[in-house]
């Protein structure tokens, strides 16, 4: 019996020191456009996830699809979809008016891709919208409205003084 439980707990030792090892590989880390570039030789060719926001419009190719991500620093990451790869409906591009959808992508990061002309990109092996977008409310602000309404008589008045033409003196 002491025997038993001796391997029984060597067994489950083992199965538990593999385990953390299997969880990583099947979730790479989570990347900023920051890590990306400032450690691009590192990260060059290496299983990489990235999530940000889909800006602007996707742009379809023969062979995928193209995405811009920005995480939020200013920066955008090119995401190439190739064909074959499951694509989630985006319903959302950001712009001044949209929030993009929020998306998890995971795949191949490239320092200089040579299928796309030494661009920086990651090539998805998976895409997966997070948060959905929205449309930004912009209401109007009558208060602006009014503000403008008075600068532009004011400006108009100014104007008018400026250019108006003296008025002719009596001729002699």
């Amino acid at each position: 019996m002491k025997r038993f439980t001796v391997v029984l707990l060597t067994v489950a030792i083992g199965i538990l020191s593999i385990a953390p090892a299997v969880v990583s590989a099947a979730q790479p880390p989570v990347l900023s456009t920051n890590d990306l570039v400032e450690n691009s030789y590192a990260w060059d060719g290496k299983v990489v996830s990235f999530k940000g926001e889909v800006l602007e419009d996707l742009m379809e190719r023969s062979d995928g699809v193209w995405m811009n991500l920005s995480d939020g620093n200013n920066t955008a990451m090119g995401v190439f979809v190739p064909k074959g790869v499951a694509m989630p409906p985006i319903e959302h591009t950001g712009d001044y008016r949209t929030a993009g959808d929020i998306v998890l992508i995971t795949g191949v990061f490239h320092r200089t891709c040579v299928q796309h002309e030494g661009e920086t990109d990651i090539h998805a092996t998976s895409v997966t919208v997070v948060t959905p977008g929205f449309t930004r409310s912009n209401p109007i602000h009558s208060d602006r409205v009014v503000l403008f309404a008075v600068l532009a008589v004011l400006l108009g008045i100014v104007l008018w003084l400026y250019y108006r033409k003296p008025a002719h003196a009596s001729e002699h």
